[in-house]
């Protein structure tokens, strides 16, 4: 079992990701991407219902893993076709809240460099 208390940096960053794709969302001037971000708000979500798992069963965990790899893959997608110079900062920071959710899961299981 793990303490909610070691991972809830990974809680945390995967609700500052949620507020960033809602304001990618809501100034997408392209209402043909939504399909993607809709996907990419189901995977955040299977990644914080992983996080809720590990806390119980430790090996859970590369499967959280991977949820949190997949939402990595989806967020290139949609900034690599982003239209928009000034949303970068946006990208960039659900990135680094994504890697913080992977950081500590590993830290977690005393695994990673």
């Amino acid at each position: 079992m793990i303490p909610s208390e070691t991972l809830a940096p990974a809680f945390d960053a995967l609700g500052e990701c949620d507020l960033v794709l809602a304001k990618l969302e809501a100034g997408c001037c392209d209402p043909g991407r939504s399909p993607r971000m809709s996907a990419l708000a189901e995977t955040l979500a299977e990644a914080r219902a992983g996080l809720v798992r590990l806390s119980h069963d430790p090996d859970s965990a590369p499967a959280t893993l991977v949820h949190l790899e997949d939402a990595g893959a989806q967020l290139g997608r949609l900034q690599v076709g982003c239209c928009a110079p000034k949303r970068l900062p946006l990208y960039a920071t659900m990135l680094e809240n994504l890697t913080t959710a992977q950081l500590a899961i590993n830290h977690a299981l005393g695994t990673g460099h």
